[in-house]
């Protein structure tokens, strides 16, 4: 096979040679770019995108934490001590599953595994502006569900 194609090369004329040549490079240059460079480029600029959006995502998360918390506090006075609070919020149109909850001097700590964040904001919403709960801490973190986040640590003042 070698040897056939030796003698094919040799048998054609030096401009042919030289026009299989540049047609040759050409073809290298051709795969390189449409099999190599650009999947890299597209992949590189979906991956810049996907970081924006994260970064939004994170800001605006940031923001609404810091609402949350500096959230203008309306004391509504009432008769139930801060668990019956937030286990009849929580329970309701929230749907939130409090996984800990450790009652203190007029705090309480809890622990969700998981939970919607925009359901998290809506009931610490109704708590903070509702109820005159205020939100002494927050530490939450991204849960593997898109969407989703798991409080670590959530104390609660009455």
């Amino acid at each position: 096979m070698k040897q056939q194609l030796l003698k094919q090369w040799r048998g054609l004329k030096e401009q042919e040679q030289q026009l299989v040549m540049v047609a040759g490079v050409i073809f290298v240059i051709f795969v390189l770019v449409m099999g190599i460079f650009r999947p890299l480029n597209n992949a590189i600029a979906e991956a810049e995108k996907n970081q924006l959006k994260q970064q939004e995502l994170l800001t605006w998360v940031d923001s609404s934490i810091v609402k949350l918390k500096a959230g203008n506090v309306r004391a509504v006075t009432s008769d139930q001590n801060l668990s019956q609070i937030v286990n009849a919020s929580s329970r309701g149109r929230y749907d939130i599953t409090i996984s800990k909850m450790q009652p203190g001097d007029n705090t309480l700590r809890l622990t969700i595994d998981s939970v919607q964040f925009n359901k998290l904001v809506e009931w610490l919403d109704e708590l903070v502006n509702t109820q005159g709960v205020l939100i002494a801490n927050l530490d939450l973190s991204r849960d593997d569900k898109p969407g989703y986040v798991r409080v670590s640590r959530l104390v609660l003042e009455k």
